[in-house]
């Protein structure tokens, strides 16, 4: 099932710009009124397509800004509100990117996100490391009245992907679908030009500074149509991320201008988080924070782990049912419920989550000598959910969780596969995320 984009509302003004049958466009001539480029930005409900004949908003070439602008800061709520819930597992592992630095995660690259998003409008984290954006685009000529004369309506794709074993992400943008109406000016005279600017975060779990930019991008129309990319790289350094983790969380926003824009005009605007966490192994890793983890490596078919995926599938949807009994029991982690679960990573420096590891294990285990008074069944061990490494777990004393005796074999490889799940989504201590259940 196809990943659906974010900004569904654009959807059918962008398919009517892209299909509609341009006018005749014509090269600028002495006998025509004089025409100046000005970039009008992404097309959406909010910041519609202009007719030729109608006269631009005069934003579109207000006086030059002292700095490019950058966006809002983020704030923990913010972030949270923001987040995607992970409804459909992430893109196939198939992907693969042309000439990406070592990664054990492949990425997606600007074909992929026009093969697959092509006919849709908006911005959206496929998963932890893989970002897509597809929005219509257009550049206007006017006159000195600010009467539009003539557009160039086209398509931007951007690819955006995290990493691992660095703290930085990359973004490529293309431009493609370039239809020409009314009058224009020669492509190799038309500005167009993106760049990319980000905040820091500042908040009760710590604060850091807006990350680094580094990049170029096409100067004209003409380079774009050719197939010139724009590159840009946002980099964090580990000296400015806050607690143990080294975590730096930064809001990134692309820009676009034109000849007449005095400023840059944000396009749109996405959310990464690097870390260096020594738990989690590489010396650093980036990801796409708006998009909430979630783990679907788990089966109730499997043959190597059937009988802890049934046992999560009960604790999640039939908790009546499960060992120990309690009345109302509910029992949290699932994606329909909206309770994620929030890992406890047995770190000393965070004491509570540190403990928390230990009493989870404790209270484990005594449910497990109440449910087999005779002792271990033999090559059973006994499964508990939520997980020991939790902050959710039978430590926090709530009751609501469960205990299984499951085969020894099936329990060993649902740990290992949680174990790196954590590392490869890089799951920090205290971050939320959810466990899907497959058939």
């Amino acid at each position: 099932m196809r990943h659906r984009l974010s900004g569904l509302l654009a959807v059918l003004s962008a398919a009517l710009l892209l299909s509609a049958t341009p006018t005749p466009a014509t090269a600028q001539t002495g006998a025509q009124a004089p025409v100046r480029a000005v970039y009008g930005g992404v097309i959406s409900t909010d910041n519609p397509l202009r007719a030729i004949g109608s006269k631009i908003p005069s934003t579109f070439t207000a006086a030059v800004p002292p700095a490019m602008p950058s966006p809002p800061a983020l704030n923990q709520q913010r972030e949270n509100a923001a987040k995607i819930l992970p409804t459909q597992p992430p893109p196939p592992a198939s992907l693969q990117a042309a000439a990406a630095p070592p990664h054990s995660t492949p990425f997606v690259t600007v074909k992929y996100c026009r093969d697959t998003y092509g006919e849709e409008d908006g911005a959206m984290a496929l998963d932890r490391y893989n970002w897509c954006a597809m929005r219509p685009s257009v550049v206007y000529y006017i006159d000195e009245d600010g009467q539009v004369q003539g557009t160039t309506t086209f398509r931007m794709v951007t690819a955006g992907r995290g990493d691992k074993g660095s703290r930085k992400a990359f973004f490529t943008s293309e431009f493609d679908r370039f239809q020409d109406s009314g009058v224009v000016l020669p492509a190799a005279l038309v500005t167009l030009q993106l760049s990319y600017s980000t905040s820091g975060y500042s908040d009760t779990d710590g604060s850091n500074p807006a990350c680094g930019v580094v990049g170029n991008s096409p100067a004209t129309v003409a380079n774009w149509r050719a197939g010139q990319a724009a590159i840009f790289e946002i980099n964090s350094n580990k000296e400015d991320g806050y607690t143990p983790d080294k975590v730096s969380r930064c809001s990134v926003a692309q820009l676009g201008r034109s000849d007449l824009n005095a400023g840059w005009a944000q396009l749109q605007q996405t959310n990464i988080r690097a870390d260096s966490s020594a738990y989690l192994g590489v010396t650093g890793a980036v990801i796409f924070s708006d998009k909430m983890p979630a783990m679907w490596d788990y089966s109730k078919s499997s043959p190597t782990h059937g009988e802890v995926a049934r046992h999560i599938w009960d604790a999640q949807f039939q908790p009546g049912t499960t060992y120990p009994p309690k009345t109302g029991k509910t029992i949290p982690g699932s994606i329909s419920s909206l309770r994620q679960l929030h890992r406890a990573a047995n770190v000393v420096w965070d004491l509570e989550a540190y403990n928390r590891y230990r009493d989870n294990e404790t209270a484990k285990n005594k449910a497990c000598a109440a449910l087999a008074p005779g002792g271990t069944p033999v090559g059973k061990q006994c499964d508990e959910y939520p997980f020991r490494s939790t902050m959710e777990g039978a430590g926090l004393g709530d009751g609501n969780f469960s205990v299984r005796y499951v085969s020894e074999s099936h329990n060993n490889t649902a740990g290992q596969l949680l174990a790196t799940w954590y590392q490869d989504e890089r799951i920090l201590n205290r971050e939320g995320f959810f466990v899907a259940i497959g058939s």
